[in-house]
This record gives C-alpha cells, sequence and structure tokens, in this order.
C-alpha cells in the first residue's frame, strides 16, 4: 500500500469557504483588498495563508476554530507621520493612538502597511519583487526549509553547511520538463553585492554552501512538498475564481497553464531538488568586471552554469526560466 504523505501546504475546504463568503461580502472585506491588491503575493501553508509584499508577510492568515483570522506584525501598523514624544522621569509620553493604525479603513490602511512595510525590506526582497508579482508561474515563495545537514558530512570541506537550522528560498516556480511533466523548480536570488558571492582565495562563496543544504532539505522533504504543490495549484485556480465572483474577470490574476494543468489532473509535481541562483543588481561595467568573473566561475564550477543566472535589473516582464 502505498504510504499517505502529508502535504506542507494545504488549505481544508471550509477554511476556503470561508474566504469566499469574505471575497463576496458586498460591503467591503481585508480579504477583498488583499485579494485585489496587484502587489501582494499569496503564498499556501499548512491551513494557513501568508500575504508578502517585498518578503514581508503583511498578513498572515490562519484557520482556527471555525475563523479566518488574520494576524500582522505590529510594527507593519506604525503610521508615516513624524510625531514628537517627550520622555519625563524616564517614560516616554504618547497615546500609541497616534503612533498605530488602530482600525482597519479599507484599501488606504492595507497600502500604508505595505509602504510600512516597503521600510524594512533589503535591496534582494525589494529587487526581486518586481519578478515576483510579474510571473504567472510562480507557486510559492518564502520557502521555509529546516537544514538537516552538518558541517563535513558530505566528506568536502569546501562545500559545507552553516551554523543556521532553517532558511527560506525566494521562489518555487511551475513549469514542465522536456518531457512535458509538471515541475516545481526553486530559485535562491542574490543581490550582486552580497558578500555571499564572493570568497577569497581558492574558497568556494558562502552561496555555494546554502545552496546545498537547500539540495539536502529539498530531497529530505520532496514527497511532502510535491503533493502539497498539488494543493497550492488547487487554491490559487480558487483565489481567481474569489477575484472573479467579486470583481469580475478583469481582476483574475494569470496563471501559467502548467498550474491549471497540475490542479485539473490532480497529479502532483516533480519537485526539482537542484535549486537555482539568480545574481541580478547590476549594470554592463559591474557584470564584464574581470575579478567578478572570477567569484562567478568559482559559483558556477560547482552549481554548473546551467543553474546560474546573472540578470541584471529585474522588471515585471523578467522570467525565471529562460
Amino acid at each position: 500500500m502505498t504510504p499517505v504523505v502529508a502535504p506542507h501546504r494545504t488549505l481544508e475546504q471550509a477554511f476556503l469557504d470561508a474566504l469566499e463568503e469574505l471575497a463576496n461580502d458586498s460591503t467591503g472585506s481585508w480579504w477583498r483588498d488583499v485579494l485585489q491588491h496587484p502587489d501582494l503575493v499569496l503564498a499556501v501553508r499548512r491551513n494557513s495563508i501568508n500575504a508578502y509584499h517585498r518578503g514581508a508577510s503583511i498578513f498572515r492568515i490562519d484557520w482556527k476554530a471555525g475563523q479566518v483570522i488574520p494576524f500582522t506584525h505590529a510594527k507593519y501598523l506604525v503610521k508615516p507621520a513624524q510625531t514628537y514624544v517627550a520622555l519625563e522621569r524616564g517614560e516616554f509620553q504618547f497615546d500609541a493612538r497616534d503612533l498605530l493604525q488602530q482600525t482597519y479603513l479599507g484599501m488606504e490602511t492595507l497600502n500604508d502597511m505595505c509602504r510600512a512595510a516597503s521600510r524594512y525590506a533589503g535591496m534582494e526582497k525589494a529587487g526581486l519583487h518586481p519578478m515576483l508579482v510579474g510571473n504567472p508561474d510562480v507557486i510559492d515563495v518564502e520557502i521555509a526549509l529546516t537544514r538537516l545537514s552538518s558541517p563535513g558530512d558530505d566528506g568536502d570541506e569546501e562545500v559545507v553547511s552553516s551554523d543556521r537550522t532553517q532558511d527560506r528560498i525566494d521562489a518555487a516556480i511551475a513549469m514542465t520538463d522536456k518531457n512535458g511533466v509538471p515541475t516545481v523548480r526553486f530559485y535562491e536570488a542574490k543581490h550582486f553585492t552580497n558578500s555571499a558571492l564572493r570568497a577569497s582565495g581558492d574558497n568556494f562563496p558562502d552561496v555555494v554552501r546554502q545552496i546545498a543544504d537547500y539540495e539536502k532539505a529539498l530531497k529530505a522533504y520532496q514527497a511532502q512538498l510535491s503533493a502539497g504543490y498539488l494543493e497550492t495549484a488547487k487554491a490559487l485556480i480558487r483565489f481567481n475564481e474569489m477575484r472573479a465572483q467579486a470583481f469580475g474577470d478583469n481582476s483574475v490574476r494569470s496563471l501559467a497553464p502548467v498550474i491549471h494543468q497540475i490542479a485539473e489532473t490532480g497529479q502532483a509535481p516533480v519537485v526539482d531538488t537542484l535549486p537555482h541562483l539568480i545574481i541580478y543588481g547590476f549594470d554592463r561595467a559591474q557584470r564584464d568586471d574581470d575579478t567578478w568573473q572570477v567569484h562567478l566561475g568559482k559559483v558556477e564550477k560547482v552549481l554548473s552554469r546551467s543553474r546560474v543566472r546573472a540578470i541584471g535589473n529585474p522588471t515585471r516582464a523578467t522570467v525565471f526560466n529562460r
């Protein structure tokens, strides 16, 4: 008997039905705004959804005791107005109502939350964001994987694991392989200035170690991820159905044909366990610099040139797969 694999990503039917009810609430709701917002990326988790803006989770939407409950970080509620706060007898004197959003007032509040989140986004998250919102083949973002390896366990001192126990791969892309089989491929993105892309002497850049850890984790969780992305494809299509019902067909997000194929056939996609690397944020002079070419050559030597892509400055039209 084939063992049942618990997917990493799945939403209960009751959860989806409750979200649909919120989407169709003609009086307005935060979920309607999330569905309609052009700069949010929805990522399916286990009975939870993250709404990301430039790598920041604007909302974590949970299903608890039969209720849809959104959470946000307090720092995204800080009002942009400049307010002086007095310090008297060792205590700051202020009213939280003057500094934090107290009431959700629709799209205006959501936009303010996104602007607040932008202040915390680094170059890498901000730079990759146009690709994430512009590509119809994005099936997941900010994928958390627990590292399983320990330094030196592969016998190669040049490519070892770091001390961190968990990392987040930037994006997962749905595609078809050369035989037309639905596949999910993972991408790590690094800004050109990231020191992890460089190493002195004969050493390999730290990004090589990072990618090696990703590969081991993807192999360990391959079955769960495959089952989960079948459920994710179904959820993304359901979200589009909610948009169409609430706002009309023009509001529907473009989804790659392969995502529809996965959902409609009910066949879990293959998980590509070899992560790819995207390097961006450079101009022509930086790209052609001899010193940089040495560092890039080290990365390509380990990962192979086919898994490394340098793309300059990404836009919404920049694709992940060449």
